[in-house]
């Protein structure tokens, strides 16, 4: 196909706003369509901020069907199922179940790794261009790793012994002592006097940051770059005249282009399903809790806790906490004891949080996941100048500038690096 003069981006999360930038990047005209008044509100507004290349495993692994019984009718579980009347929902449940299996997992490693790595040169790309341009690019980022902690020595060794395969592929971890997880994040030393922490993966390469102002850094900046930014736009259907895209429709009128990318989210599916397309994305809910942090004992460095199933990332003077994950189709709404779990497994790993707890603001959002842990990436099936950027679960943030280039370059020169076709709907 021939690179297209212009495209609509459909989505202003990280993923989708990351993509209109590096579009225009390429000298495209764009244009950025977000249902919300702004970039950065929806699924990328109060995420656990960890840009984790040494986390980059898919979920589904041979001890998660174990774990779901286990957690099964608890209403603070980590992983908790609502079973719904929706087909989508069990076919994806069927493909995620048999994705939980240790060849699986590692079959999908390399590929996310490098996006991942991706991620990491394009955000230090971006840095550059934003300070070159008068208007520095801060989300709040913090350079000092993330630190896994268990409570458990026998799933530190297995960690440990999965992890191999990432520091292979050329990123360390290093297996840490309590004593000297505390020693590197002070702000842990209650946690590790009372005996919580067996001991830490430690990846010194990672980092964290606030995707929300990311996501709205990138959309300002691609307005520099002459992206047109349509908000409070919802898109009701992909047009297509004579198989190839040509537009989208919305309420305020249809908007025409060469091209368009679906990054979407969770709404990818309903945009694809006219023309008799699977997405395989589907929404698993999560939540945050973000509170002023401790003062004078908050953690610097980003915190995974494999017991608890949250992680913890300091964003300037706040302190963000995420977990859990709800297989449960579409619903948004926040239930008070979800959201106060995460707030109880925080204070249970740093107790200084406590007295803040009355500060606490809750959140839910919808994580576009697909079984196999690996996103959607590329163009659509039978449809030309149809693309799709999205589907990337708890790692959009770890990937998101990554894939937005990957796809840039497959979209205008037909060279993507790395290649994208482990990331194509057809691998379903």
């Amino acid at each position: 196909m021939k690179a297209p003069r212009s495209v609509i981006v459909i989505g202003a999360g990280i993923i989708g706003a990351s993509t209109a930038y590096e579009l225009a990047l390429r000298g495209v005209k764009v244009t950025l369509i977000e249902a919300r008044e702004g970039a950065g509100l929806g699924t990328s507004y109060a995420n656990g901020g960890q840009l984790s290349a040494c986390e980059v495993a898919p979920w589904a692994g041979p001890e998660i069907p174990g774990l779901v019984l286990r957690w099964f009718g608890r209403d603070d579980a980590p992983f908790r199922l609502r079973p719904k009347m929706d087909p989508e929902q069990w076919l994806w449940l069927f493909r995620f179940l048999l994705r939980c299996r240790a060849s699986a997992r590692a079959e999908r490693i390399p590929p996310n790794l490098e996006i991942a790595l991706l991620t990491r040169a394009r955000l230090a790309a971006y840095e550059r261009d934003f300070a070159a341009a008068g208007s520095p690019l801060d989300f709040q980022r913090k350079e000092k790793g993330i630190l896994r902690i268990f409570r458990d020595a026998h799933a530190l060794t297995d960690a440990e012994r999965e992890s191999a395969l990432i520091t292979r592929l050329g990123l360390e971890q290093k297996r840490l002592s309590p004593a000297e997880c505390a020693a590197l994040e002070p702000a842990l030393a209650s946690a590790m006097q009372r005996g919580d922490i067996a001991g830490g993966l430690y990846a010194s390469s990672d980092s964290s940051g606030d995707a929300h102002l990311f996501s709205r850094a990138m959309a300002e900046g691609g307005k520099r770059l002459g992206v047109t930014f349509l908000g409070n736009t919802g898109v009701t259907r992909i047009l297509v005249e004579g198989g190839k895209a040509i537009g989208v429709e919305t309420p305020q009128g249809a908007v025409e282009a060469d091209a368009v990318v679906i990054a979407a989210g969770t709404e990818t599916r309903a945009l694809l399903a006219p023309f008799g397309i699977r997405s395989w994305i589907y929404p698993l809910k999560g939540y945050s809790v973000t509170l002023p942090a401790p003062e004078g004992n908050a953690p610097e460095v980003s915190i995974t806790d494999e017991a608890r199933k949250i992680v913890i990332s300091r964003l300037g003077h706040r302190l963000r906490a995420a977990g859990q994950a709800e297989v449960g189709g579409y619903d948004l709404t926040l239930e008070p004891g979800r959201a106060r779990s995460v707030m109880d497994a925080l204070e249970g790993v740093l107790p200084q949080t406590a007295p803040l707890r009355g500060e606490a603001e809750y959140w839910c959002g919808l994580r576009p996941m697909t079984p196999d842990g690996s996103p959607v990436i590329g163009p659509v099936p039978g449809v030309a100048g149809l693309f799709v950027n999205s589907g990337h679960g708890t790692l959009g943030w770890t990937l998101g500038p990554g894939s937005a280039a990957a796809l840039a370059s497959l979209i205008c020169d037909a060279t993507p690096q790395p290649v994208l076709s482990p990331f194509f709907l057809q691998r379903f």
